[in-house]
């Protein structure tokens, strides 16, 4: 979280990249799965859910990023239908895109790596990871916690096929997505059909 790996899927699109954005999807699960909002309230508290039946989904990751055991309920409770959304979205983009990126923070913690052709990592230092963070409102205490539910950057980077090194500005960033765009495009050339 808050490396700029948005950033990256951003450019990748402009370049041709099919993206499935997990962030995107689990807000849309959250907009149209009333039974998943009912268990979220039950969990987490009826006081999450307006009159309307929307959730408050800030309220939502407050809660949940409090401690660890809370984590791991939401991720229970989220994680089944948020992949299978997310397979269908892949599936559906593969017909019109050659190469389909998954924008996602928690793809060795949830074990899905294998189920893609590729990984790619962004990382950046964690001081300039908190500050984004903070600049989308998120408090300095909850970004560390949500930055500490993820593996460490150095331990992804060890399982990625690329590593995208986000501490510059976006000419280099630019520069890099190029790069990881060519080596993919190559990939597909090569007969080795290309999801991340």
């Amino acid at each position: 979280m808050g490396s700029g790996k948005s950033s990256l899927a951003t450019l990748l699109r402009e370049r041709g990249a099919g993206i499935v954005d997990a962030d995107e999807r689990a807000a849309h699960l959250l907009e149209s799965d009333g039974n998943l909002v009912g268990q979220l309230a039950d969990a987490f508290g009826d006081d999450l859910v307006d009159d309307h039946g929307r959730l408050d989904r800030r309220k939502l990751a407050h809660r949940a990023f409090s401690n660890d055991e809370t984590r791991q309920h939401l991720d229970r409770l989220l994680r089944q239908p948020l992949e299978r959304l997310l397979w269908e979205t892949m599936d559906q983009l593969a017909s019109t895109a050659r190469i389909v990126i998954l924008d996602a923070p928690l793809v060795f913690e949830w074990g899905i790596e294998s189920h893609f052709s590729a990984v790619i990592v962004v990382t950046v230092d964690s001081e300039t990871a908190l500050l984004r963070l903070q600049d989308r409102g998120v408090s300095e205490d909850e970004a560390r916690r949500r930055r500490s539910a993820q593996w460490p950057a150095e331990r992804q980077s060890e399982l990625a096929d690329f590593v995208v090194d986000n501490n510059s500005d976006l000419t280099n960033l630019e520069a890099q997505a190029d790069v990881v765009w060519q080596a993919l495009k190559d990939r597909v050339r090569e007969g080795n059909g290309v999801s991340e």
